[in-house]
């Protein structure tokens, strides 16, 4: 059978989805068969959706030069960071290459060339339809199992939905979606994933600017968006986290739970670690998480019940990028990131591209608190909306003619 690329998408893709359902349900963890077997779905969705990349590679020469330098570079340097996290330990090549958040997740950038072509997103919208309906499916057996982290994996594109599609959707469509909505607030509370509902805050948020802000003020609104956010990034990466916490705190009470992993973090790297990263299966020592598990185990004479001091992943997905590949992954990511959401939401004749764009700058300023990059839906949303907005052809065409081309 002819396998065609665009059902070497959808293989991919899907395969994608069923490997996180399986994941959450069952936390494969060693060499048993069912753990094996559900490993192998993610490696046959990294090998289709690869295959379909490298076929697709020369169409990044369709996008201006400067941009597509740093796109080279960064592939560069994603891939010496993978080459890095080898070893001859058995072990060492389950934990690079069976796991969402080492060594897969810096090839996920390499999916930007999926979106050039704008008919992948047809395939893409019904492959998060199969990942509401599993998830919606799993909500039933909540009773009889465990809530993780990796539920939620699922349903965020829940926010993408509401920026780019949901007001496309027919009444039958959204019920489908209020269920799947009402499965992400169940398990983010279950979970208590504040984060999501932040997350869905500020998603909301963005739609009810497009919605009622005059094109002229909506434009200085974002530009100021995006000043705001730069200027976070230099106080965060230059006078710490704590100092915006304590800013924070003066307004509004909240619970801060990032200051002990920005000052553990970077206490913990020396120089050339921050610029260059420690590989993709670094590690970094966590002097808060040891005093707690000490206190806990010795003064309170309870079990310890939290993570390992030395952690192989960072929840913040900035700290994530440097701890991997150092300053040098972080200002490739953000440059990208800002290039590809200004061009977006500025530089576009239609509402998809300009909602793509939103999705983008989203993220980008979500990954200050958390989001590290995984080969997981959210990220491969991320870079194929990247690749789509990069292209001039789509970002000057008008609603109606995005109309034909995307059936949602």
């Amino acid at each position: 059978m002819f396998v065609t690329q665009k059902r070497l998408l959808k293989w991919g893709l899907c395969l994608n989805v069923i490997y996180l359902f399986f994941h959450f349900l069952f936390i494969p963890d060693g060499f048993t068969l069912l753990n094996i077997s559900i490993t192998s779905l993610l490696l046959l969705s990294v090998f289709c959706i690869g295959t379909l990349c490298i076929i697709k590679f020369k169409q990044l020469k369709k996008i201006p030069i400067t941009i597509r330098t740093i796109i080279y570079l960064l592939f560069f340097w994603s891939i010496i960071t993978i080459i890095r996290g080898f070893s001859l330990n058995l072990q060492d090549w389950v934990t690079n290459f069976g796991n969402v958040f080492m060594g897969l997740a810096w090839l996920t950038p390499f999916t930007l060339i999926l979106g050039f072509k704008i008919e992948n997103w047809n395939i893409l919208f019904k492959t998060i339809s199969l990942g509401f309906a599993l998830t919606i499916f799993a909500c039933f057996l909540i009773p009889f199992t465990y809530v993780n982290e990796e539920w939620i994996w699922l349903l965020r594109p829940i926010n993408f939905i509401l920026l780019v599609a949901f007001y496309k959707y027919n009444s039958k469509q959204k019920f489908y979606f209020y269920l799947a909505l009402m499965a992400y607030l169940i398990i983010s509370f279950l979970g208590e994933r504040r984060l999501e509902f932040l997350y869905l805050i500020i998603t909301l948020s963005f739609i009810l600017m497009d919605k009622i802000i005059k094109l002229n003020f909506k434009k200085v609104i974002i530009r100021y968006i995006f000043l705001v956010f730069l200027l976070l990034v230099f106080v965060i990466f230059t006078f710490g986290y704590e100092y915006i916490s304590i800013i924070i705190s003066t307004v509004v009470e909240f619970q801060d739970t990032r200051t002990f992993l920005f000052a553990d973090f970077f206490l913990d790297l020396n120089f050339s670690e921050k610029l260059f990263g420690k590989g993709s299966l670094g590690t970094y020592f966590s002097e808060f998480i040891e005093h707690t598990r000490n206190y806990t185990i010795n003064n309170l004479k309870k079990r310890w019940w939290g993570d390992e001091p030395t952690r192989i992943t960072i929840e913040v997905g900035y700290l994530q990028m440097i701890l991997k590949g150092g300053f040098i992954m972080f200002f490739l990511h953000i440059s990208i990131y800002i290039y590809a959401a200004y061009v977006a939401i500025f530089k576009s004749k239609n509402k998809f591209i300009k909602r793509l764009g939103y999705y983008i700058l989203i993220i980008t300023i979500i990954s200050l608190v958390e989001f590290r990059p995984a080969f997981t839906p959210t990220f491969i949303l991320l870079w194929m909306a990247i690749g789509t907005v990069l292209s001039k052809k789509y970002r000057e065409m008008d609603n109606s003619q995005i109309k034909n081309i995307i059936k949602i």
